[in-house]
């Protein structure tokens, strides 16, 4: 499988500064976004070191070879994300308290492995069907799990932001890890909250069956949310998947040019 993938990452309307960070290695089908918490640029500092944690873990050689991105390699990147991050606040006190989400997805031979922690979201559009991959790790999202409170009393429940867990606040961390099949044609979608908690999801949907280059759509993504309030960073990775590497080049050439343009 082969792959094609932009993103944007914007401000918002609310926010002085951008505590998300994203990266993107189309070679290797590696995506991370991670969403930064803290205030005065210490968000900024945690989700940074988680994505470049991440990528050198999955990427450094051993024995001459790369990490191959099975179950394993993810979870234990993942678990250093955290650890990085937390000893980095115990060095600095003025970090103290900063943290993360995080949600990636890497490519190991027939499929991805997604990674997860906070409430960060990766979508799949198969077809015209939208279908969210992770969990959110709210509190909300417990009670709605247990029973306590149904999906439309979640919707506007005071606690729906709170996070039950993140990098960086405790010393260990237990990521989702999921395996996921990818046929050709589909397309992944990878989020802050500051687009998921905005953009309804037929909408996020018709965004992402819209025609376009990807930086064109993920560029649709970040204005509607910032139509609609922009109240948190957004940002947006959008990846397309090719059973033939010509069909990747022209996209990528499309989308190289494009940004070029703009």
């Amino acid at each position: 499988m082969y792959f094609v993938a932009d993103g944007c990452s914007d401000c918002g309307r609310v926010r002085e500064h951008n505590e998300d960070t994203f990266r993107i290695d189309n070679e290797r089908g590696l995506f991370v976004v991670a969403d930064g918490m803290g205030g005065h640029a210490c968000g900024e500092v945690a989700s940074a070191l988680a994505v470049e944690t991440v990528f050198k873990s999955l990427l450094e050689c051993k024995d001459g070879k790369v990490v191959t991105c099975n179950e394993e390699a993810l979870q234990i990147a993942i678990e250093l994300a955290n650890h990085t991050i937390y000893q980095d606040a115990y060095i600095h006190p003025e970090r103290n308290g900063m943290g993360t989400t995080l949600t990636c997805m890497c490519w190991d031979h027939d499929r991805f492995y997604l990674g997860h922690v906070g409430d960060s979201r990766i979508y799949r559009l198969r077809g015209y069907e939208l279908t969210q991959l992770t969990r959110d790790h709210t509190w909300v999202n417990m009670q709605v799990r247990a029973g306590v409170l149904s999906r439309q009393e979640a919707e506007h429940a005071q606690m729906r932001h709170v996070l039950v867990k993140s990098l960086g606040n405790q010393p260990e961390i237990d990521p989702d890890i999921v395996p996921v099949d990818v046929e050709p044609k589909d397309r992944f979608l990878l989020c802050s909250d500051g687009l998921s908690d905005l953009v309804e999801h037929n909408d996020l949907r018709n965004i992402l069956a819209g025609k376009g280059t990807l930086t064109e759509i993920a560029g649709r993504l970040i204005e509607k949310a910032n139509a609609l309030g922009g109240r948190d960073n957004i940002t947006a990775i959008v990846i397309d998947c090719y059973d033939r590497k010509w069909k990747s080049i022209i996209k990528s050439a499309l989308n190289k040019i494009l940004r070029i343009r703009r």
